[in-house]
């Protein structure tokens, strides 16, 4: 991780108020919960961020040995449970130190090799089961944005990956782990050709910048909080006009998250 982008997993704002507590993630939290079985006894939550799941996870069942790592200082200051410093691709555990590993929204993170490596070390301190959840599907293109400065354009949320069903289940096969139960979440109702209304439409949605640095050159676009309140951008025509045809249009069921329970083959 350089510097620059250790700046941006040090901004408190990242991590701070009630970011990840909304109603659909804390349903993903209860049912990645949900999917740890009885015999565990330990589990690790390798790149914790700020600590919503395992926080969760302590108060649903108290005599779970529950242990939090992550590599940004700040994020950790929100976890109230065991923890340490580290890198999910350099683990400072022994192997088979913990009967779970959990790594949720972790590793469509990582460049490779850092991927290749992370996952060989989910392994190795996992005895039993590895619990992973990833975005589902996802399109890294919806969520670019352009640095005002270096111009540069890359995912705001960092994501360097996408997973399918294919590249999910078959994650970990070649290191001795098998699907054990899989689930999509996170369900959203997606109207046909949404996507290309918008891009014509709405143009300005797209690239614009959202993120709070950029991990290329280190522009940082200074807040300035208005007395007033922020005022409200003018809504343009034709959403009013789209607001019947919305209700007859095609839609789909899109879901943002897979999870998955991998259990160590020939485990004792």
């Amino acid at each position: 991780m350089n510097d620059l982008e250790k700046k941006y997993y040090e901004d408190a704002a990242f991590w701070e108020g009630e970011m990840l507590h909304d109603e659909q993630n804390m349903e993903r939290f209860n049912l990645t919960a949900s999917f740890i079985p009885d015999d565990v006894k330990s589990i690790l939550d390798a790149g914790c961020g700020n600590g919503v799941f395992v926080n969760l996870l302590s108060s649903q069942r108290p005599k779970l040995n529950i242990h939090a790592l992550d590599r940004s200082q700040e994020a950790l200051k929100y976890v109230n449970v065991s923890k340490t410093l580290g890198d999910v691709s350099d683990l400072p555990f022994e192997n088979n130190s913990f009967d779970c590993v959990s790594c949720l929204e972790v590793i469509e993170h990582l460049p490779i090799p850092s991927f290749e490596r992370a996952l060989d070390e989910l392994a190795r301190v996992a005895s039993k089961y590895l619990l992973i959840s990833v975005p589902y599907n996802e399109v890294l293109e919806d969520s670019y944005t352009r640095c005002p400065s270096c111009k540069s354009i890359f995912n705001y949320e960092l994501h360097l990956r996408n997973f399918d069903d294919k590249k999910f289940n078959d994650l970990l096969t070649s290191r001795n782990f098998k699907i054990a139960r899989v689930v999509k979440t996170g369900a959203a109702k997606t109207l046909v050709f949404q996507k290309e209304f918008r891009r014509v439409f709405y143009p300005e949605q797209f690239l614009q910048w959202s993120s709070p640095i950029c991990p290329l050159c280190g522009y940082e676009e200074k807040k300035v909080k208005s007395l007033n309140g922020t005022i409200q951008p003018k809504r343009k025509l034709i959403s009013y006009l789209t607001i019947v045809p919305k209700l007859i249009w095609p839609s789909y069921t899109k879901y943002y998250w897979i999870i998955g329970l991998f259990e160590k083959i020939g485990k004792k």
